[in-house]
């Protein structure tokens, strides 16, 4: 539900980001990942990483700076999408309680495939918002992201 209605709010984004000029997209605004465009690309690279680590798949980085403009990184992102559809129609529900870890440094993080789910869906949400208040500072208004 929460990767649907994370969706359902995806184009409507999109939409309205692209009244922001250029140069404003990319600006680094001194939050999050920079600029809107960042966290964007950010958001997709969240979503690639952490499928990515549920499928035992590799995972390689898209760099914000080969992505210049909202069509480019909605073309991207629906790619991500695609991906992510797939993992998610071949996912069981006995397997939402498997254990997968990851290595970050000298640490590492165990957490069950559900868990990294709602991880990944309410991360999407929390950039969605911050984006909403940028989109604002911008003059325009934001998209209703409510689910209700």
């Amino acid at each position: 539900m929460l990767f649907n209605h994370n969706l359902a709010c995806r184009e409507p984004l999109l939409q309205t980001l692209e009244q922001v000029s250029a140069d404003e997209f990319r600006k680094n605004l001194g939050v999050g990942k920079g600029s809107m465009r960042n966290i964007l690309v950010h958001l997709m690279n969240a979503e690639r990483y952490w499928i990515s680590v549920l499928d035992g798949r590799d995972f390689s980085q898209i760099e914000p700076e080969s992505l210049e403009s909202v069509q480019s990184i909605r073309e991207d992102w629906s790619r991500v999408h695609e991906e992510t559809k797939e993992f998610m129609s071949r996912l069981k529900k006995d397997q939402l309680q498997h254990v997968k870890s990851v290595t970050w440094g000298n640490q590492t993080v165990s957490f069950t495939v559900g868990k990294a789910l709602i991880h990944v869906a309410n991360h999407e949400t929390h950039h969605r918002g911050v984006l909403a208040g940028l989109i604002r500072q911008q003059g325009i208004y934001p998209p209703d992201f409510d689910m209700l």
